[in-house]
């Protein structure tokens, strides 16, 4: 089966065997690139025999596809978490960004960013494309979100678009994963994190850092 759109699993296995056919391809993409990344290679990890593939996925593209929208799931669970709306924005973005670097780091700086690395390899496929978009797009907004959420409370300033600055943040720090993945040294995304820090407190609104008088120094 090589067009169109493979079986759904109707039982428990056959979930069970999509999710190991899932999981084997997403270690390798995020290891070796999506194009280097072959069918054979996927089928081989995951101990399933190769005409199972194509039961579950018509092809190597609808498996990139499926790969993403899991990941998109999962990361919007993760995003509610990490970022709850009563949550104070600096410190909230700051600590997504700390979790970033132990990441990476006790990975040893070797694979980079999953969504980093298929942005650089994807983009020709507009279904995966939009697909990867969309989860990215989700990231920034959380980020935005955060940033939006303290300025209404007074914490930030309100001379910049949340948006804008999201973008920021993921265009910087994208970047330092690369450089940290080209020299398998955690050094560039520490000194990215310590200059995002630095930035993020410029970002500060000037009432928030200086509160009215008689609200300190109270017993």
């Amino acid at each position: 089966m090589n067009e169109g759109t493979a079986t759904q699993p109707a039982t428990k296995k056959g979930e069970e065997t999509r999710d190991r056919i899932l999981a084997a391809a997403t270690d390798l993409i995020h290891q070796r690139g999506y194009k280097a990344t072959g069918v054979a290679e996927i089928v081989a990890a995951s101990g399933v025999p190769k005409g199972s593939f194509y039961f579950y996925f018509a092809s190597k593209e609808e498996l990139g596809r499926v790969l993403l929208q899991r990941y998109r799931e999962r990361q919007r669970e993760e995003l509610a978490r990490i970022f709850p709306e009563d949550a104070e924005a600096i410190p909230t973005i700051r600590g997504f960004f700390e979790g970033a670097v132990r990441m990476q780091a006790d990975a040893g700086c070797k694979s980079g960013c999953l969504l980093g690395n298929l942005a650089a390899e994807i983009t020709e496929n507009e279904e995966l494309r939009k697909e990867l978009a969309g989860t990215l797009h989700d990231l920034q907004q959380a980020l935005a979100g955060a940033v939006a959420r303290g300025q209404a409370r007074g914490e930030l300033s309100t001379d910049f678009a949340p948006e804008a600055a999201a973008d920021f943040f993921l265009s910087v720090f994208e970047g330092s994963i690369l450089l940290a993945k080209a020299r398998r040294d955690p050094q560039a995304l520490e000194a990215s994190l310590s200059m995002l820090a630095r930035y993020l407190e410029t970002l500060r609104s000037v009432a928030a850092s200086n509160p009215p008088a008689g609200k300190e120094g109270r017993a």
